[in-house]
């Protein structure tokens, strides 16, 4: 895991920790509006300047990379209508993840308040 997690941007990595204090709410999977709205509420957490904020279109990049590092998993839910819409939960322990980003120069403070 500390390679997939190396391999991901840091704003790909605040939004795996999104959608881990999601997971640790018990509310994955989680659809990509869920996680952009945790990740705004969080942004008073980085020790660095925001990521020139947090849009929806970028955290679904994020979503999709992070699939792809096989940190995430995508799962399908319908919405009210019916509809299929992707949703995503840890591929990995939160626990892991925390750990690992808790030291991070720019999303450690995140990381902690998580593990708090």
């Amino acid at each position: 895991m500390n390679d997939a997690l190396g391999s991901v941007q840091s704003f790909e990595q605040f939004v795996l920790l999104s959608v881990a204090e999601l997971s640790e709410d018990g509310e994955t999977p989680a659809h990509s509006y869920d996680v952009t709205e945790t990740a705004k509420a969080r942004m008073d957490e980085l020790d660095r300047p925001p990521f020139g904020g947090i849009e929806r279109r970028e955290v679904i990049t994020a979503l999709g990379n992070l699939t792809e590092a096989n940190l995430l998993a995508k799962a399908e839910t319908e919405d009210a209508v019916g509809k299929g819409r992707p949703a995503y939960e840890l591929a990995v322990a939160a626990d892991d993840v925390v750990a690992l980003l808790s030291e991070d120069e720019d999303i450690g403070a995140y990381a902690r308040s998580l593990d708090a």
